[in-house]
């Protein structure tokens, strides 16, 4: 039976609703009563600034799988599922994540390119990208044991909007899941400095003044 670590971060804004930890309690009761998985929780109440702390803890139980998750998500049906499916397809050794959009469809979060632009999800087969946000995002063992640094999976390098470059130099593959697996009404505030849509010197400039 494989141990699935469950990492659900709190940000500033969420309405904390339970509607994310009900769904996700039902979709991860389904799949441990086929008896292929159990599962642990963790909870970040700390936003971004927390991921260090909260992951440090999961990995001290040494997990065959981490499932990284907003709070603010409405999870589609079959979400996780569809994470354990194309994992076995991948034999669990690609950092899988799965695209995050708004209310009215348009894309959030999920897998992007080099720039960190995001990539359109195909709707029946698992795509490549370069970087990933954490919004929703499972990570296999292989993955954390094939780093010097288990760190790199949740750091994202200056200038980079979206974690995984370093997980890319290690050879370790990236995969957008199928289709859209939850929506938000959470909304972000993008920096000057991390928008891949503004040029470079007005990038680096920002990040400078923000200082």
């Amino acid at each position: 039976m494989s141990a699935v670590a469950i990492i659900i971060t709190i940000h500033d804004g969420d309405d904390r609703t339970t509607g994310c930890l009900e769904e996700c309690q039902k979709q991860t009761d389904a799949i441990a009563a086929r008896g292929k998985h159990s599962f642990s929780m963790f909870i970040n109440n700390e936003g971004e600034s927390g991921y260090p702390a909260v992951w440090a803890k999961a990995l001290e139980g040494g997990f065959d799988f981490y499932i990284l998750m907003d709070y603010g998500l409405k999870l589609s049906e079959g979400a996780l599922d569809a994470f354990f499916e194309n994992s076995g397809f991948l034999r669990h050794k690609a950092v899988i994540t799965g695209t995050v959009a708004r209310d009215d469809k348009s894309l959030l979060f999920g897998g992007r390119n080099k720039r960190g632009k995001l990539i359109e999800p195909d709707p029946t087969i698992p795509v490549p990208c370069h970087l990933y946000d954490l919004s929703l995002t499972m990570v296999p063992a292989f993955a954390v044991s094939s780093l010097d640094n288990p760190y790199d999976i949740i750091h994202s390098r200056f200038l980079d909007y979206g974690c995984g470059a370093k997980v890319a130099k290690a050879g370790i593959a990236r995969v957008i899941a199928p289709g859209v697996l939850a929506h938000t009404s959470r909304e972000i505030d993008m920096p000057v400095w991390k928008n891949p849509d503004k040029p470079l010197g007005d990038r680096i400039l920002s990040f400078f003044l923000k200082r």
